[in-house]
């Protein structure tokens, strides 16, 4: 059982005197003082939980997860049900097998992208515009969510919104850097879908996104919603991914997990789990050189970068949204570590476990694979079993498989792919302002 739970209040993470109910976080994505939201109350779960769910659905796994920050909002009935319809997709752990009897035989990879946009961030994006609709549709007859996107929290919000009548995606991202399939996920054609193709950086797109979410202006002409990570629905969503990683091993084992990470939500989340009770022995961040996480860590100074492109494209940020979310969930709580893995070791181990085993790894998800190899040398003493979290497709980078294999198709894409089609501006605020009061996307 989890401890009784208060009514779902937030905090502003810069500011105590700062808080706020479930419509006021979803209607104000950052605090007026500054920070990131933040629960004020976090659950405590006891030591049996894992065995009292190990062989629930991964649906109905989440729902007890998260029940205790969302049921009395939402009601038991309402958040079984967005469960259910959020959660209809497989979500396999895999071993591959011929590497049993090596060193490697320890590491597993929780596969988080069998949903529809082929990557993790299905799960938050779907639960959050579920939670959106059923909190604020009917206050609200037209509600725009707005996002910044590397690549795959633009699929994930454009498959979650298109056709969804009086809700429109707005999403921004960079015209160089995002790989063709995740460009079409993005920006095809279709009602409830606006795409902008900017010149600039991710962090440039985040910058915008975060502007307009401040503008008080544009929030009285009609509500803005992130689905960004800044927004801690999506975090919160993404807190399942751990327990159920640990409900896949046998009993008493002692379990490792390694997130390819960017933004800084599925650290922050398994970071959240363990606040929450979750036996985890170790976790580690892996990022690529863009982030200034690592050196923070080793350091204690922290120095946002402008981000450059990288073979793993989506963690492509000098800046991380969920920083303070993170420093705070770590401070008095479990150690995190942050490892930088660069693109010659993402490519080598991207070709190494392929001749080894067979098995494809998206580029984000080997920096998680040659960072849990490192943790097993180190620590593996430790440690029965290592999780690396499967962030998203392999055949979503086809220009990454061809570097590393000399081949584009050695992973093929579950889906079709057609032509995007996205509004192309420049690095220019004014001209998201201009989308933003339009009724571009509305059916």
């Amino acid at each position: 059982m989890s401890s009784p739970s208060p009514e779902l209040e937030f905090v502003s993470t810069a500011d105590a005197t700062c808080r706020g109910s479930l419509r006021d976080v979803l209607l104000s994505a950052m605090p007026a003082k500054g920070g990131l939201w933040v629960p004020t109350h976090i659950p405590q779960f006891s030591a049996d939980f894992v065995e009292r769910h190990r062989h629930d659905s991964y649906a109905d796994l989440a729902e007890a997860v998260i029940a205790p920050y969302f049921s009395q909002v939402l009601g038991a009935e309402t958040l079984h049900q967005i469960c259910q319809d959020a959660y209809n997709f497989p979500v396999p752990l895999v071993r591959p097998d011929r590497l049993k009897g090596t060193a490697a035989e320890r590491l597993a990879v929780l596969e988080l992208f069998h949903g529809p946009s082929a990557a993790f961030k299905d799960f938050a994006v779907r639960t959050l515009v579920r939670v959106t609709a059923r909190v604020l549709g009917d206050e609200f007859p037209q509600l725009t969510v707005l996002a910044a996107t590397s690549g795959d929290t633009g699929a994930a919000v454009t498959e979650a919104c298109a056709g969804v009548p009086g809700v429109r995606a707005v999403v921004l991202y960079p015209r160089i850097g995002v790989s063709g399939v995740q460009e079409s996920q993005i920006a095809r054609a279709r009602p409830g879908v606006v795409a902008l193709s900017v010149d600039g950086t991710f962090d440039d797109c985040q910058a915008m996104v975060k502007r307009a979410l401040a503008d008080e202006t544009l929030r009285r002409r009609r509500p803005l919603l992130t689905a960004n990570s800044i927004n801690p629905v999506r975090l919160i969503a993404q807190v399942p991914f751990a327990f159920h990683s640990k409900r896949l091993l046998a009993s008493g084992r002692r379990m490792g997990v390694v997130v390819p990470s960017g933004n800084l939500g599925n650290v922050g989340a398994v970071q959240l789990a363990r606040r929450m009770g979750l036996d985890v022995a170790a976790l580690v961040a892996a990022t690529n050189t863009n982030s200034p996480l690592p050196e923070l860590f080793a350091t204690g100074q922290y120095r946002p970068r402008r981000s450059n492109p990288t073979a793993s494209n989506a963690m492509d940020i000098g800046d991380p949204n969920n920083l303070s979310r993170l420093l705070a969930w770590r401070e008095g709580g479990p150690s995190v570590e942050a490892v930088t893995v660069d693109d010659r070791a993402t490519l080598d181990t991207m070709r190494r476990v392929r001749a080894a085993s067979g098995y494809v790894l998206c580029p984000h998800t080997a920096v998680g694979w040659k960072a849990a190899e490192d943790l097993l040398a180190r620590d593996g003493a430790n440690l029965d079993d290592v999780i690396i979290f499967g962030t998203a497709h392999p055949a979503k980078f086809p220009d990454v498989l061809q570097a590393a294999f000399g081949d584009s198709n050695a992973s093929i894409f579950p889906g079709e792919l057609p032509s995007p089609a996205p509004i192309k501006i420049g690095n220019d605020f004014e001209a998201v302002r201009q989308v933003l009061e339009s009724e571009a996307g509305f059916r």
